[in-house]
């Protein structure tokens, strides 16, 4: 799912000491790293909604289903009837609305668009360029020096035995939100009181593992009504497409659309009061670290809608492939409506629990650890349950299926949330890009803070939660690095 979260939170990066990281800085590389294929779209009106990518070249390649449920329009109407718009084009800068998605998929090819297959595949053949299957990175290797770390190479692990390359320029590290902070530990990289524990020196003082930030996922599904379920299909929306030889809609589907919203726009004024009451608590704590604090200052000037519009609600129109509804265990036909609060002021942690490089690290996501987070998703889950008895919608729907109908009060609902949640594996942030007084682990330049030349290029750096899919992001991060590396040599 290709998608981009708003202007602010892209903005909110620099304003946390990155100067260069803003949403207008990070344009050309979004665009750098996608082709988008242009297509008439009934769903639409005819219009694509993604006029900007028009012409570009872009590695990766992205394509709206040609194939979508024919429950899809009448969620549609239902979200217009509540007053919501069709958004034409959401990578704008403004997410907010009803807009389709633009999966990374090549349908020219039936492919899955993915760095592998395009990155990698134009660069396999460099004679600068190798690739290590079956390894597993284990440290870095610091030089004895006095000042910044200097990093000769990297240790790994083949097969049982250890083996080291050397590092001519710097070392790049991509293992993503769980394990970057788990190679900077083993490295002597991190929080001593960790580190220590495991008998590991600490070389540099980060809080590094700390931050850990993720969507949380409710599966909200409704039952069909008898007439609903006869007439169920998958039909073709695209105008230009109308029946594609050697393609079925298993190979041309995906989720979506969306339903992205402020958070206002679903509750009422004192619900909203206290959402920013209970964010004024938290603020008001001693107990924050300062990055904390900078980050819930953001989500509160975007809960109150000060300046461009941020998503705080997601609802989002799921099937499985090529079904226009999912079957429960007894046969039901439902429809089914994943919902997602995007910024959740919990964080959670993952840290070394072994100074064994191939023991897994100890992942606390902490969910729903603050209040907040339940709030909201309450609210989302309520209003989610209006929209299914809401205009064109309300013909097809009997009634819930999750959370079942004996679920009514709040404290009710709270206690299905917690037994029925889980992650939509977005996780973000353990080697937050911010100053480093704030509580940063790298600087503007992804470099790690203390080293001279050892640089992060994943998830981890991500400072801040988005209201969106990662993926297209992560992509223009690692455009902008690998700009930002060259300019270096």
């Amino acid at each position: 799912m290709w998608t981009r979260a708003g202007r602010p939170e892209y903005d909110a990066w620099e304003a946390l000491g990155n100067p260069g990281w803003n949403f207008e800085a990070l344009l050309p590389y979004f665009n750098r790293s996608q082709s988008h294929k242009p297509q008439k779209n009934d769903l639409y009106g005819g219009k694509d909604e993604i006029t900007e990518y028009n012409g570009t070249h872009g590695p990766v390649k992205t394509s709206y289903n040609t194939w979508y449920s024919s429950v899809i329009p009448a969620f549609k109407e239902s979200v217009l009837d509540l007053s919501f718009e069709v958004n034409h084009n959401p990578f704008s800068g403004d997410a907010t609305g009803f807009y389709n998605l633009a999966p990374s998929v090549d349908h020219d090819k039936a492919e899955r668009q993915h760095a592998a297959v395009t990155y990698l595949a134009q660069a396999s053949e460099r004679p600068n360029i190798s690739v290590l299957l079956g390894a597993h990175a284990t440290r870095i290797i610091f030089a004895d020096a006095t000042g910044d770390l200097v990093a000769e190479g990297v240790e790994f692990d083949c097969s049982g035995t250890r083996y080291t390359v050397k590092g001519n320029k710097e070392v790049i590290l991509s293992a993503g939100t769980y394990q970057t902070p788990q190679l900077l530990e083993l490295s002597g990289i991190g929080k001593a009181s960790v580190l220590g524990q495991f008998g590991i020196k600490t070389r540099v003082e980060l809080p590094v593992g700390e931050n850990l930030q993720d969507h949380i996922l409710v599966p909200l599904q409704f039952g069909f009504t008898p007439e609903a379920t006869a007439g169920l299909a998958v039909l073709p929306i695209n105008a230009d497409v109308k029946d594609e030889p050697g393609k079925d809609a298993k190979s041309t589907t995906t989720g979506g659309p969306f339903l992205l919203a402020t958070m206002d726009k679903i509750i009422s004024d004192a619900q909203h009061a206290e959402l920013v009451s209970t964010l004024d608590g938290y603020l008001a704590s001693t107990g924050l670290s300062p990055l904390e604090r900078e980050q819930l200052k953001f989500q509160r000037q975007w809960l109150c809608r000060e300046g461009a519009p941020v998503a705080d609600a997601q609802v989002m129109y799921a099937s499985l492939p090529g079904m226009a509804a999912i079957p429960t265990p007894d046969g039901q036909m439902v429809i089914w409506f994943p919902i997602t609060h995007l910024h959740p002021a919990s964080r959670g942690s993952v840290h070394i629990k072994s100074a064994d490089p191939l023991a897994a690290p100890s992942i606390d996501p902490n969910f729903l650890s603050r209040e907040y987070d339940l709030k909201t998703l309450i609210h989302v889950v309520r209003f989610t349950q209006k929209l299914a008895k809401t205009g064109a919608l309300s013909k097809l729907v009997s009634g819930p299926v999750l959370p079942p109908q004996n679920v009514e009060t709040d404290e009710e609902l709270s206690e299905w949330i917690r037994a029925n949640m889980t992650t939509v594996f977005h996780p973000v942030g353990t080697a937050p890009m911010a100053a480093r007084e704030l509580g940063g682990a790298v600087d503007p330049s992804l470099k790690v803070y203390g080293t001279r030349n050892v640089r992060v290029v994943d998830a981890s750096v991500i400072p801040l939660q988005l209201g969106a899919t990662p993926m297209a992001t992560i992509y223009a991060i690692a455009e902008k690095a690998a700009e930002v590396i060259k300019a270096a040599l």
